[in-house]
């Protein structure tokens, strides 16, 4: 009898031991995993692009008279008005002697027209008393007519001389000195000219003339950007961007693309092709430069109510077997026919714990619509508030380790 109870004692402690072993043996081998509530949100897809800011408008400033510079005003990176005096230059004899005779002119006609007058003034009074003919009357009155025209005119010349010059008469200069001045306001960008150095006018000089100053309009900035072909059909005017300038990394600029070019270019060597990008910046500030190097996030698409999901929560798959791909690899990036997207949804009865058992996870295909780093917009097939796997490439290695 005792044999019997310690032979049913044992086989009792052996099935106990067999239950238990399997038990936990496959509770370890049901892995958890993080899940993730579907929600809505805000995504974009954008272009990272470099690029480098320049003004809008320059003006180079040119003398309108040959001579030696005599005085510099301004230097690089100085804020200037219109009309303000940047350079004095000394003209050379020969636009000098040409000022000197027009005036000398106006001075003669001056004279002329003052004795004119007088004469005619006597020719009435003694055509009144009859003691003169009305013939010579006639010819003093026509001779004054004359000589106040002669007059009009070579006042008229030597303005328009003046103006050409631009001379404007100061007490600390000679008469003929002549200012060089800002046609804009703006930032003096360049300087080409040193004191002592002579300039060639932009009017009358074959060479077109020297390059004194470059004046930029700081109210109206642009970055200047080079976008591939394989992108360029996407970047359309009128898309917003953010722009981050090196030299003032805290800093976020905005603005939108103005222009693409119509026509690709290669650089030398070079067999990609790029097509030139204007941005206008929205917000341009002082500290801003021509030339800063900035980097720039075009906003290819953007939707403020989308359905999200974590990227890290969807696998693309290659035809409907299920068979994946690999979504890192370069060569497959890019919207391909015949791809679908998959998640994990988790059927557990409480949907809100923070994992979900292995055996709790269904696949689930799904239409994706923009995709960013971090997010991706769910068109059809899941709805907000659904659990889904945050992993949905660790679940699948762990269900095609188990199922291979």
């Amino acid at each position: 009898m005792k044999k019997r109870l310690v032979i049913a004692g044992v086989t009792a402690c052996s099935l106990i031991a067999v239950l238990l072993y399997f038990v936990f043996s496959s509770t370890a081998r049901d892995a958890s995993f993080r899940i993730h509530q579907v929600q809505h949100g805000s995504i974009s897809e954008v272009l990272a692009e470099t690029g480098t800011i320049q003004f809008v408008r320059t003006v180079m400033v040119k003398p309108t008279i040959s001579g030696e510079v005599r005085h510099i005003h301004t230097d690089v990176g100085d804020r200037v008005s219109a009309g303000d005096v940047l350079a004095v230059i000394e003209p050379d004899p020969s636009q000098s002697l040409q000022l000197s005779r027009q005036r000398a002119r106006v001075d003669g006609a001056r004279i002329d027209l003052s004795e004119r007058e007088l004469n005619f003034e006597r020719k009435r009074e003694l055509y009144e008393r009859s003691l003169v003919s009305s013939e010579e009357f006639d010819q003093a009155r026509i001779a004054h007519t004359r000589a106040r025209h002669d007059l009009d005119m070579a006042e008229l010349e030597l303005r328009i001389l003046e103006m050409k010059v631009n001379v404007e008469v100061d007490s600390d200069l000679t008469h003929d000195a002549v200012r060089v001045m800002s046609p804009l306001d703006g930032i003096v960008i360049a300087r080409a000219v040193e004191e002592g150095e002579v300039v060639a006018s932009g009017t009358s000089s074959y060479t077109g003339g020297t390059e004194m100053f470059r004046i930029g309009d700081p109210d109206r900035m642009i970055v200047k950007s080079a976008v591939g072909e394989i992108d360029a059909g996407r970047v359309r005017p009128g898309q917003d961007v953010r722009i981050r300038v090196d030299a003032y990394p805290d800093a976020m600029y905005h603005g939108r693309v103005e222009r693409v070019a119509p026509v690709g270019v290669r650089g030398p060597g070079s067999t990609l092709v790029t097509f030139d990008t204007e941005i206008v910046i929205s917000d341009p500030t002082m500290e801003l430069q021509q030339g800063m190097s900035c980097d720039i996030d075009i906003v290819l698409e953007k939707n403020d109510h989308s359905v999200l999901v974590p990227a890290s929560s969807v696998m693309e798959t290659a035809d409907y077997r299920g068979a994946f791909i690999d979504q890192n690899d370069p060569a497959l990036t890019g919207s391909t026919p015949g791809r679908r997207h998959m998640v994990y949804r988790c059927t557990s009865a409480d949907p809100e714990l923070p994992r979900c058992p292995e055996s709790y996870l269904e696949s689930a295909m799904v239409e994706v619509g923009i995709e960013s780093t971090e997010n991706v917009e769910i068109l059809s097939g899941i709805e907000p508030g659904a659990p889904i796997a945050l992993d949905a490439r660790a679940v699948h290695a762990a269900l095609t380790a188990k199922h291979p």
